[in-house]
């Protein structure tokens, strides 16, 4: 197996397509993971609340 990773000037279209696709597969999941993290982290963030005026704030 290690034969094949080493030399991949040898590699069929088959191999080179299916290698191709396992890098965007991997890609995709590390961006993914990393969207996600920064999701959780904005929603675990306090978020200031607007100064308003006494005199605008809307009557509730």
């Amino acid at each position: 197996m290690s034969e094949v990773w080493s030399s991949p000037g040898t590699w069929t279209h088959e191999q080179w397509l299916v290698a191709s696709i396992l890098g965007f597969i991997v890609l995709a999941v590390i961006l993914v993971a990393y969207r996600l993290a920064k999701i959780l982290r904005s929603v675990n963030k306090k978020r200031e609340l607007p100064s308003l005026r006494p005199g605008r704030r809307p009557r509730g």
